[in-house]
């Protein structure tokens, strides 16, 4: 879907407001009219009867265009609200939907500035859109074919004023158009330093380096602020240049006009007329251009949003006749990997990987870093597409599968632990939504959490802040790993998730984790951590360089032995562990 087929849904309330709009227009063009009439046969020649029946016409015109108006307003806010909140709704569905590589590409701060000022300014766009571009055009094509119908003689007037004044108001609404894509990637700019400065604020400040971010902030604020006064400076030109202009063809409207006059061939009420005519167009063309601008902005906004959402995820359910069902005859997983290879753009990070993991094994990938550990990772998961191979878990292959069960038969734990705003309860919950209370406090025991959790206010009511900030590292990283344990996968993922624990406390886990009948997969720079496993798989330069135990590994993988020697597990090269 994109914003035209939003707005195709409102397009009957839109074309209403519209409507009502017009009409109200029309009715504000017929007062001069009216006012000619009775100047030149009321006022003029002393009827009192005439200025009375045609006086109170002044009054009923502009009460029925505010009614008018009223109606066009309402419509306008229904249809601009709903289509602003259906676009944050899609947008927020895409952004569920994009692969990992589509949404790192287009950034965090540029999707929040789609999400959330390129819709306002879509908002802003409609409702200006049915509430004045219906009636700035009624105003000056109506004021132009009044002035022919109060005087043919100097309707020309009014015809070259609108050249002249179309031609300057063009070139002003162009310019501002090629100062506002500027504007945009700024403001996009902008919020990128605010999101890195918010999500780094602890780093920042242990290298007191507020000083140079606030230096970098103030930067890019002078660019965005420079390209704004450049904005309003070409726009400023608008009002005096078409005041000018007006002004101007109202001094010819009263030389002329007077002339006609003097020579009876014309009346005051039309002189009048006319110039209240060309004050309704100087005014319908100052509106039009701040409806231009934003309309302008509006349009900047659809193209931005529909190309986040014309975005088509790679990784995607397969067709239902080629989607294998998936079939678990035992509670843990076996892992096949075949001849996958894997590449960020022309970068490769993976070659040729074959691995062959039990189920209900315990299993480590160790390896320096870049090794591309983690992408194995993803990939198991089908976070990224591979670029050759295939993964088959319990001899199904994972391409085939659908996506909502393959991830229900994982549990990753991440490298960074992150939790969701709001309690223990309902992150913990994400595992399995109907998981009980006791499940839970089964699970907070396993990670070594249960502890810290009961003496909490509310234990498990107990409140997260956004990311988990108002927990420690540990208390996260063993959040984290409850929250996986709760959803009883068959395949257990920790990627590098025990480096914020003590030895003690990360052997005790292990211990639990070693009795759960699931396959543990543990990615782990410490190789303490992963001497117990059935095997160790070293990674290097994306490729396996070897399969198998500690001492076996100690003598056929160089890597794994600087490793291990780096981390004082080997002396003169015997194990010390």
């Amino acid at each position: 879907m994109r914003v035209i087929d939003v707005l195709k849904e409102n397009k009957w309330r839109a074309l209403t407001g519209f409507i009502f709009k017009s009409l109200e227009a029309i009715l504000e063009l017929l007062v001069p009219f009216l006012m000619a009439h009775i100047i030149n046969y009321g006022i003029h020649p002393g009827n009192l009867d005439y200025i009375k029946s045609r006086g109170i016409f002044l009054f009923i015109l502009p009460l029925c265009g505010y009614l008018l108006a009223l109606v066009c307003q309402w419509f306008a806010s229904l249809v601009s609200q709903s289509t602003g909140s259906k676009l944050r709704s899609l947008l927020f569905d895409q952004l569920n939907r994009l692969d990992l590589q589509q949404s790192q590409s287009l950034g965090s701060s540029s999707i929040a500035n789609r999400m959330i000022n390129d819709t306002h300014n879509i908002q802003v766009c409609i409702a200006m859109a049915i509430r004045l571009a219906s009636r700035c055009p009624v105003l000056l094509v109506g004021a132009m074919v009044m002035s022919f119908i109060v005087s043919p003689q100097l309707a020309p007037i009014f015809i070259l004023g609108a050249l002249v004044l179309g031609t300057i108001l063009s070139l002003i609404t162009l310019a501002s158009n090629r100062i506002l894509a500027g504007i945009q990637k700024a403001l996009d700019y902008l919020g990128q330093l605010f999101a890195e400065n918010l999500s780094g604020m602890r780093d920042i400040r242990s290298f007191a380096s507020q000083k140079r971010e606030v230096q970098r902030f103030e930067e890019a604020n002078r660019d965005w602020r420079k390209q704004q006064v450049a904005l309003a400076r070409v726009q400023s030109l608008a009002n005096p240049a078409s005041l000018f202009v007006v002004n101007l063809l109202i001094a010819l409207i009263l030389y002329f006009g007077g002339g006609l006059v003097n020579r009876g061939a014309f009346q005051q009420g039309e002189v009048i007329a006319l110039v209240n005519y060309m004050n309704t167009i100087l005014l319908a063309l100052n509106v039009l251009v701040q409806v231009l601008v934003m309309i302008s902005r509006g349009v900047a906004g659809i193209q931005r949003v529909d190309e986040l959402l014309a975005l088509e995820p790679s990784i995607v359910d397969p067709v239902p006749n080629h989607r294998c069902p998936v079939h678990l005859e035992e509670p843990a997983l076996a892992v096949k990997i075949d001849q996958l290879s894997f590449a960020y753009g022309q970068k490769a990070v993976l070659k040729n990987i074959n691995l062959n993991l039990a189920p209900g094994g315990f299993y480590a990938i160790v390896g320096p870093t870049a090794a591309g550990k983690s992408t194995l990772i993803h990939l198991l998961e089908r976070f990224y597409k591979p670029s050759s191979g295939q993964i088959f878990l319990n001899g199904q292959d994972t391409q085939e599968m659908a996506l909502t069960e393959l991830r229900q038969m994982i549990s990753l734990v991440p490298q960074h632990a992150s939790l969701l705003t709001g309690t223990i309860r309902s992150n913990l919950l994400l595992g399995r939504a109907d998981a009980t209370d006791e499940e839970l406090w089964r699970a907070l025991e396993d990670a070594q959490a249960a502890h810290f959790v009961s003496q909490l206010d509310g234990g498990l009511d107990a409140p997260v802040s956004q990311g988990g900030k108002n927990f420690s590292g540990g208390q996260r990283q063993r959040l984290t790993i409850a929250r996986a344990l709760v959803k009883e996968a068959g395949l257990l993922i920790l990627d590098d998730a025990l480096s914020a624990l003590d030895f003690a406390t990360e052997a005790r886990i292990r211990s639990t984790l070693a009795q759960k009948s699931a396959s543990v997969l543990l990615v782990s720079q410490r190789l303490a951590s992963v001497l117990e496993a059935d095997q160790i798989i070293v990674l290097n330069y994306g490729q396996v360089e070897a399969v198998g135990k500690h001492d076996e590994l100690l003598a056929q993988s160089p890597s794994y032995y600087a490793m291990a020697k780096s981390q004082k597990l080997v002396e003169g090269g015997e194990s010390l562990a």
